[in-house]
């Protein structure tokens, strides 16, 4: 079992909630109660950056916790949904987990904006919280994902309805909306300027750029290394501050400390691997590297594990299936024309009077 040392004590805003928090955690149900608090606390918008700097190893959890929150009972929660929004994309800047989550949770989930689609019977039939989310939040999350990644974001969404809220009242709600409107369709600076001229005057432009500086500021969350250490444990010992495995939501693996996502519930562990500590620190490198979806470049002579370690990683994660892992073996008798279509692709062709457009291997 592997222990992940996460120093939750550091927050004063956990003794408030949870008041375990002083005491020695030794119960699942005593580390649960913290986790489920800290997922709560995470789509606070005045907590998510707090939450995230002193257990960022956690923070996909977290947000796993929320989407099974958002999604419980087989309908949507509007309200969760919408604070599950705002807290990820104030999250974009700081963790690599925010990203990819992102693009699993919207394959199935509403836009952040989808308030603005609903008729008034609709919206009426919605409970909100007490703290409802304003439209000028939705909109700057809505803005904060397509400044992340426009390409996607934008073919994912019906932008139509967000047109009329360059009328509203709102500066936020116009800014956010018409830098929108300039990244979906494509404008130039020159373009964007005299599209934002029309819509805002400019003491409006110069209050919502001081407002976007601001978010930006806050933004800037340092790790904080200390926060997290991880070791193998076989005895079921427990002292304040350690979350295992086992606590973790189903949707999310740990991987010598770093938490990576999971295609397929968990499962036993596999034993095909040794962890003797250079191992364990290879492996905890190359789930960095995952984590932060870079690509990797592993090194050594042959029989030193190279493949042994990618497979370990492969079956940790689910990826378990033929087609989820692919082995191409290269060699000196390796054709070459075959050895480059099977790992970096070919052109498709289509027809003689056809140009033939490149395709990638998947």
């Amino acid at each position: 079992m592997e222990n992940l040392e996460v120093s939750l004590s550091s927050l004063s805003i956990i003794s408030r909630h949870v008041d375990k928090s002083h005491t020695q955690i030794g119960h699942q149900q005593d580390r649960q109660s913290i986790l489920e608090c800290l997922a709560q606390l995470l789509l606070e918008k005045d907590y998510t950056l707090l939450i995230a700097r002193h257990v960022r190893p956690l923070v996909l959890d977290l947000l796993e916790r929320s989407a099974e929150r958002v999604q419980a009972g087989g309908s949507i929660n509007h309200d969760l949904h919408e604070r599950l929004c705002v807290a990820l994309s104030r999250l974009l800047g700081i963790s690599p987990d925010a990203h990819a989550f992102a693009t699993r949770y919207f394959s199935s989930a509403p836009p952040v904006f989808q308030r603005l689609f609903f008729t008034s019977e609709q919206a009426s039939a919605v409970q909100y919280g007490p703290r409802r989310m304003k439209l000028r939040d939705l909109m700057a999350a809505t803005l904060r994902f397509l400044q992340s990644d426009c390409a996607k974001f934008r073919m994912l969404w019906d932008w139509s309805p967000c047109v009329s809220q360059l009328l509203t009242s709102d500066v936020m709600v116009r800014g956010s909306t018409a830098q929108c409107l300039a990244l979906v369709c494509h404008m130039t600076d020159n373009q964007k300027a005299i599209f934002l001229r029309k819509v805002l005057s400019n003491d409006e432009i110069l209050s919502f750029e001081e407002s976007q500086q601001m978010e930006a500021e806050k933004a800037l969350v340092l790790t904080n290394h200390k926060s997290v250490m991880w070791h193998q444990e076989a005895a079921h010992r427990f002292t304040m501050g350690q979350v295992v495995s086992e606590d973790l939501s189903k949707s999310v693996v740990a991987v010598c400390g770093v938490v990576l996502p999971r295609t397929v519930p968990r499962q036993a562990e596999p034993t095909s691997l040794v962890l003797v500590e250079s191992t364990c620190q290879n492996l905890r490198r190359l789930a960095l590297a995952v984590a932060s979806h870079k690509s990797v470049l592993l090194e050594g002579p042959i029989g030193c594990g190279k493949t042994v370690l990618v497979e370990f990683m492969a079956a940790l994660t689910g990826h378990t299936k033929a087609a989820d892992i692919l082995k191409v073996q290269l060699g000196d008798q390796t054709d070459s024309k075959v050895g480059e279509t099977m790992v970096l692709g070919n052109y498709k062709v289509l027809g003689k009077s056809v140009i033939c457009p490149w395709q990638n291997h998947k």
